[in-house]
């Protein structure tokens, strides 16, 4: 019988051939000579971009309705309604989740009769709320940092940090469209890791435009010890949340050389992206080959973003290196942020899953094509990245930080505002650090402007930041925290059951404890993976009997998606029991499907219609 799963499963993972994709030596020359970037930054981006690339080509060639919400959540934070069949919905591990209804079981949760996920201190799970990173009040920051450090100590910050490096200098999420749609999978998967310990955090994003007005932005307030932490003379970081963090490459530190090269967002800079009314100059060819009819877009929102890890420096510079530094995903956030922007001003709704830029070989590595697979998630396409569910159902964006003339404050201690011409946010600055130009305003943190410089006031300190949370908020912490330890456990693609049964453990070790280590037995998970089929099975709070007394399978159809192979192997029913014993008892029950559809149709859904009887 295991033969059936496992043709299933090689079907699955079969590339999709819209033709045939040639790429030879004599084609390694690229459209634009860096040596013509208009400036040195942009230049070392261009090299970069160029390097991983050829990378990337070569690793190529060597392998082939309205919704009526109940009181208590706030607006912005309601998820959206989910469509049939949209992925993620149920899965295997928590990270492959898409809605907060899949993630509910691995918050040990239950579903209340609104859908809801109930946490097990009575607080309803919603949806991450990203805000500036200085925006956050003292206790939220303090939490985000508490899960960081968490996450690190667990070993998971480095096991998810791995990911982005086994992709940095080759693979689909560097030097070209997949950039983007890469991006916004990974940090949301980071999120899930950090909510596991806290549900209440969220990623927050790095404004850098805010640092970027100061004469000296490494003076900003963000790189002190109550953010990013400062460094000594030779780049160590050396106070703050991440001192002394191990790295993947074997440093005792994180790295920085602040300011050195590139430069960090400005309003233009992403003024210039939402001006752009054409996917390819979104979801760029960054480095495309000589014949691409596309030419290169120096603007285009890698490079802007690249130059920002260019000014970081240190760790941030190498691609492959860049997650080691947590300051890497709160401006990957911003990242995520500029583009859904542009998606909302720019794009209807229904194209923002449609629209992506054409698959020419000579213009991106074939990996960064759109039904290219997204590693190392290999159960997703590039093209999945542009779901709309991200921003419906797991994370929404705070507005920038602002403020007006009328109303000169920025709600927080850590900005102020600039009235100048247009009334604008900027972040204060480090006691000593540079204020030319800013005399008069209430730019230093706790400090006034004084001959350029920021200095200790003649009065104390109005504002303390607070630095460790309280034993209550710990308290509150623990109450939420999973009970048991989370166990990074998972079997992380469909046929790892299958595989296991071959022997594949034992023939293919490394990849099996990689991708596969439940299967395989190599940890113990904390749920139940032993379907055979490599689908979890959580268990789910039932509705109480009084609402619905059964549910139907009324309607099964197939929808068609251009040449696309996309079976989601199993769907969940939920079974309400008649009894009254059993009322509040907790059930799961898996609808499989039939093996001959698998193996003859390719579709992209299965829609299931249920219809609630009384």
């Amino acid at each position: 019988m295991w033969l059936i799963p496992l043709f299933i499963c090689l079907t699955f993972v079969a590339k999709v051939i819209f033709g045939q994709i040639q790429i030879s030596q004599a084609s390694s020359r690229f459209l634009e000579n860096c040596d013509q970037a208009p400036t040195l930054a942009i230049r070392t981006t261009c090299l970069n971009l160029q390097r991983i690339a050829n990378n990337s080509r070569r690793n190529f060639e060597q392998q082939a309705q309205v919704i009526i919400h109940p009181p208590g959540i706030p607006k912005h934070l309601r998820p959206g309604i989910v469509m049939p069949g949209s992925r993620g919905q149920v899965a295997s591990n928590p990270y492959d989740c898409m809605t907060l209804t899949c993630l509910c079981p691995y918050f040990a949760g239950g579903i209340d009769p609104q859908n809801q996920c109930v946490l097990r201190n009575g607080q309803i799970l919603t949806m991450a709320y990203r805000k500036e990173y200085r925006m956050l009040t003292e206790e939220e920051r303090l939490r985000y940092h508490n899960a960081l450090r968490v996450l690190k100590q667990r070993g998971e910050y480095d096991r998810i940090s791995m990911e982005h490096q086994s992709v940095g200098a080759r693979g689909g999420a560097h030097s070209g469209p997949g950039f983007l749609p890469w991006h916004r999978e990974y940090i949301k998967r980071f999120e899930i890791a950090l909510r596991l310990i806290d549900p209440s955090v969220s990623v927050p994003y790095w404004d850098s435009v805010l640092d970027s007005y100061l004469p000296n932005p490494s003076d900003s307030i963000f790189f002190s010890p109550f953010f990013m932490g400062e460094t000594d003379f030779f780049g160590n970081v050396i106070n703050g949340p991440f001192a002394y963090w191990n790295t993947l490459d074997g440093r005792s530190t994180i790295m920085r050389n602040l300011g050195r090269e590139g430069q960090l967002f400005t309003e233009l800079s992403i003024q210039q992206v939402m001006e752009q009314n054409r996917i390819e100059n979104i979801l760029s060819y960054t480095a495309p080959m000589q014949g691409c009819p596309y030419p290169v877009n120096y603007g285009a929102l890698e490079y802007s973003h690249s130059n920002v890890h260019l000014w970081v420096g240190g760790h941030m510079k190498p691609p492959e290196q860049s997650s080691n530094d947590p300051i890497f995903f709160s401006h990957h956030a911003f990242v995520d942020f500029i583009w859904e922007l542009w998606r909302q001003n720019v794009q209807p709704m229904w194209s923002r899953e449609l629209e992506y830029p054409p698959d020419i070989a000579i213009c991106a590595d074939p990996q960064h094509f759109s039904y290219a697979l997204m590693r190392p998630f290999f159960t997703l396409f590039n093209r999945d990245g542009l779901s709309n569910m991200y921003t419906d159902q797991m994370y929404r964006f705070a507005p920038r930080p602002g403020c007006t003339a009328e109303i000169p404050t920025c709600g927080t201690p850590y900005l102020f505002c600039d009235t100048r011409g247009i009334a604008h946010c900027v972040t204060k600055i480090k006691l000593n650090g540079l204020c030319v130009g800013f005399e008069g305003f209430d730019a230093c943190f706790d400090g006034v402007c004084q001959m350029g410089r920021c200095v200790e006031g003649p009065t104390p300190a109005p504002f303390v930041p607070q630095t460790r949370l309280s034993r209550l908020q710990q308290r509150e912490i623990s109450q939420t925290e999973i009970q048991q330890r989370f166990v990074d456990c998972f079997n992380r693609h469909p046929c790892c059951e299958a595989w296991a049964n071959l022997g594949e453990c034992r023939k293919n070790r490394n990849y099996m404890e990689q991708y596969c280590r439940a299967a395989c037995h190599i940890c113990n998970s904390t749920f139940d993976t032993s379907n055979g089929n490599g689908v979890l099975m959580v268990s789910v709070e039932v509705i109480r009997i009084n609402l619905w007394k059964k549910i139907v399978v009324k309607h099964v159809t197939f929808v068609t998606l251009q040449k696309i192979f996309h079976v989601q192997f199993q769907y969940r029913l939920l079974l309400i029991s008649k009894k009254k014993k059993n009322r509040d008892s907790i059930f799961s029950y898996t609808l499989n499907l039939p093996k001959a559809i698998v193996l003859s149709l390719y579709y992209n859904y299965f829609l299931i219609y249920l219809k609630y009887d009384e």
